[in-house]
């Protein structure tokens, strides 16, 4: 019997660790940073998910944070561009210490889509002379030369924070992408009366 449960804790452990990796950003075919998923939707038709990943993009975050640039309807795809800030812990408080702006894909088939964050482009932040940290011109850097541009815990701190913005917004996308709409009841137009006051 402690062979069973050993072998069965074991085997849950292993599970969980493949699918924490899965989950995590990965180096791609071009030597850079990559957050990918596919996702099952049954018996949905590609423009279906193609009008709920349009409206995604449109309405679910203001555009400092995810902006729609692009739609192809032939190929079924859609583009937008976005944007985490990342924080640092100083004696005092929390502070702006760069911005990471990324690419989003999606493509859309019949019953089923992708999408994935890449192009992650790491913007330093320095504090100016009213005390306000502000972008540092002309300092922009692949996230995937931070390892030599930053100390190893900020460059792991960059990963964590890069890695949970596309886990929300993915699974925002997931919510918008199984959203039904309630049916609509015919609403009765009240009367104006304009004696009454």
């Amino acid at each position: 019997m402690k062979r069973i449960v050993i072998v069965a804790l074991i085997m849950a452990l292993k599970s969980a660790s493949v699918f924490a990796q899965s989950d995590t950003l990965l180096i791609g075919e071009n030597q850079k940073f990559i957050y990918y998923q596919v996702v099952s939707q049954p018996d949905l038709p590609a423009d279906t998910l193609y009008n709920r990943g349009l409206l995604f993009l449109q309405k679910a975050y203001g555009k400092d944070r995810l902006k729609f640039f692009k739609a192809d309807k032939a190929k079924l795809t859609l583009n937008a561009t976005g944007g985490v800030l990342v924080s640092k812990r100083s004696m005092i408080a929390m502070h702006e210490d760069a911005s990471v702006s990324f690419n989003l894909v999606m493509e859309l088939k019949d019953s089923r889509y992708r999408y994935w964050f890449t192009d992650f482009i790491v913007s330093p932040y320095e504090r100016d002379r009213y005390a306000n940290y502000v972008p540092v011109a002309g300092k922009n850097y692949p996230l995937e030369k931070g390892s030599t541009k930053l100390n190893e815990q900020d460059y792991k701190g960059y990963l964590t924070m890069v890695t949970a913005n596309c886990r929300d917004v993915g699974t925002m996308l997931k919510s918008y992408m199984q959203f039904k709409a309630a049916p609509q009841k015919d609403k009765k137009k009240n009367a104006v009366v304009p004696k009454e006051w």
